[in-house]
């Protein structure tokens, strides 16, 4: 298996991270930018993950033509903003529940959009070992089963 690692700041195309990344995807098309990069950068991948914003940019690259199977996002709130049915292939998204920017529960109904919301968790609950991220990392490996 062949695992590889891109970072938001290199398909942005900036030397940055934290709140400035964050600011160079939101403001303008930084979003889109970097998942044209992503489609032009990869091939075809099994498998997908993204974290936060890198969720997000998976997704607009899977509508851009990026060759994906499997995509899981984890904690990627913006996917709020977008249909989830919109995507043709399966996704897994987990949300912490007290995570208030994730997508109403109802969301990726008649979709290929499996959600799952952690209890009691907040937006970063999977940089941090304890229960929450326990049940993400149980949930991803029955979605990968």
């Amino acid at each position: 298996m062949i695992v590889r690692t891109v970072s938001l700041s290199e398909l942005v195309g900036v030397d940055c991270a934290g709140e400035t990344l964050h600011r160079r995807l939101v403001d303008g098309d930084g979003f889109a930018r970097a998942a044209r990069h992503l489609v032009d950068l990869a091939e075809h991948a099994d498998v997908a993950l993204g974290y936060s914003a890198g969720g997000m940019v998976l997704w607009q690259s899977v509508l851009l033509g990026l060759s994906v199977d499997r995509l899981i996002c984890i904690s990627s709130t913006r996917l709020r903003l977008v249909s989830a049915a919109a995507v043709p292939i399966p996704v897994l998204a987990v949300f912490g529940e007290k995570d208030r920017n994730r997508p109403a529960d109802a969301w990726g109904t008649c979709s290929h959009v499996q959600t799952y919301v952690i209890s009691g968790a907040g937006h970063d609950f999977y940089g941090t070992d304890g229960p929450a991220r326990d049940l993400c990392l149980a949930r991803v490996a029955n979605f990968l089963g």
